[in-house]
């Protein structure tokens, strides 16, 4: 059996990104002495150069977070897959599990793939394996910034302050935030864009309205019960949701409490998936342009395929205010 890049690579201590420019005849991308030593390595052990048209792209995805999300990333991924049949591209679809840290363990080299696209959120260690690969990679919905790499991401911030600041120009000062409890950086963001929107109409930050959850409806709803509970004397009158799915169990809580949306209680939630509009009421939410993440994320990933040298490019997607039937004006006391 021929021997592989990978095993180049061992052999020569060196790594594969470099063995792979090497053999793929970029010249000025390695010393000479050094294409040489590769270059013999590969002759001796009879290494067969890969199939210079290898039209797979691989798109992976944490398992539970799909699980979770699902309807979310079938937007993405139905981006993803036009622009990839668009550009006669073949997509391989795969869920992974959160503690994989190397792309040896999925068995997936650099000549099975021309390319990947990570979402949701993986490890650092995994996405680092794939870069010492030399296999071009972006990612959605997620960013490491320690590492310079390619990823299209949703202006969690903005999309935040819009929400708060809609809220408000209803007449709503209590405006409560069912966050996501993990550590994701959308977490971060969405959290940090509702402060800033209470700071911009000088309202101030309020432990008390705040509630987390894992994000499944039925703990939306758990946590939404929590929150008003805790004064029911004094409930906001307004909650918004890290997500339309938690925003969903709110309105389901809101209901099994004799309150009524939005009468009583105002409930915004952030992505537009698909059941945001069949809810009763209809859900006010962050429309996120899903399908176009995925368009713009094989966009980028095509250049890197096609070796053009750009800048790193982290695109932000702007999420836009979609107004429904769950938020009103605040009522008359």
């Amino acid at each position: 059996m021929s021997i592989t890049m990978q095993e180049i690579a061992e052999k020569l201590n060196l790594s594969i990104a470099t063995v792979s420019r090497a053999l793929s005849g970029k010249e000025d991308s390695v010393s000479e002495e050094t294409r040489q030593l590769i270059l013999e390595t590969a002759e001796k052990y009879g290494y067969k150069r890969r199939r210079k048209a290898v039209k797979n792209v691989g798109f992976f995805i944490d398992r539970e977070i799909f699980k979770r999300s699902s309807q979310f990333y079938a937007g993405i991924i139905s981006g993803v897959e036009e622009e990839l049949i668009k550009r006669k591209f073949v997509f391989q679809f795969n869920t992974i599990e959160s503690n994989i840290s190397d792309m040896k363990e999925l068995g997936v080299s650099s000549e099975s793939i021309a390319g990947a696209i990570f979402a949701g959120n993986v490890s650092i260690e995994l996405i680092r394996s794939v870069r010492e690969m030399g296999l071009p990679t972006v990612l959605i919905d997620f960013n490491i910034p320690t590492e310079e790499i390619d990823c299209v991401l949703i202006d969690d911030v903005d999309g935040m302050v819009k929400a708060v600041d809609y809220l408000y120009s209803l007449g709503h000062r209590r405006i409560a935030y069912l966050s996501l409890d993990s550590n994701e950086e959308s977490v971060y963001n969405r959290l940090t864009g509702y402060k800033r929107g209470l700071e911009m109409h000088g309202l101030s930050y309020d432990e008390d309205l705040i509630e987390k959850c894992p994000g499944l409806i039925y703990e939306g709803y758990e946590a939404t019960t929590r929150l008003l509970e805790r004064d029911i004397d004094r409930p906001p009158t307004a909650v918004i949701g890290y997500n339309d799915i938690i925003a969903i169990g709110a309105i389901d809580a809101i209901k099994r409490m004799g309150l009524r949306v939005p009468e009583d209680i105002s409930v915004v939630g952030f992505d537009d998936i698909g059941i945001a509009r069949e809810v009763v009421p209809s859900l006010t939410t962050l429309h996120v342009p899903k399908r176009a993440m995925g368009i713009i994320a094989v966009q980028h990933l095509m250049r890197l395929i096609e070796g053009r040298k750009e800048l790193i490019k982290k695109v932000l997607v702007p999420a836009r205010l979609k107004i429904r039937k769950s938020t009103g004006k605040v009522k008359p006391e």
